[in-house]
């Protein structure tokens, strides 16, 4: 499935009940997880495990990116 998200805009501390897993395919995307912070940027994939706890920021022009959930 494709997620789009506004520039500027963030995500507090959430989880999922799924895994998931995505590629950036346009804008930047930070995310916050087990005390790490890591930008991911257009060609980047990140990988979330189900439950995890973890916060989202949005770049400048925002973020595009195709995930997958399992």
């Amino acid at each position: 499935m494709t997620v789009t998200r506004e520039a500027g805009q963030s995500l507090d501390t959430h989880t999922h009940p799924f895994e998931a897993k995505a590629l950036i395919v346009e804008g930047e995307l930070t995310i916050r997880a087990r005390e790490s912070e890591r930008r991911f940027q257009v060609g980047d994939v990140f990988h979330l495990a189900s439950n995890e706890s973890h916060s989202e920021s949005y770049g400048p022009s925002g973020v595009v990116y195709l995930v997958g959930r399992k």
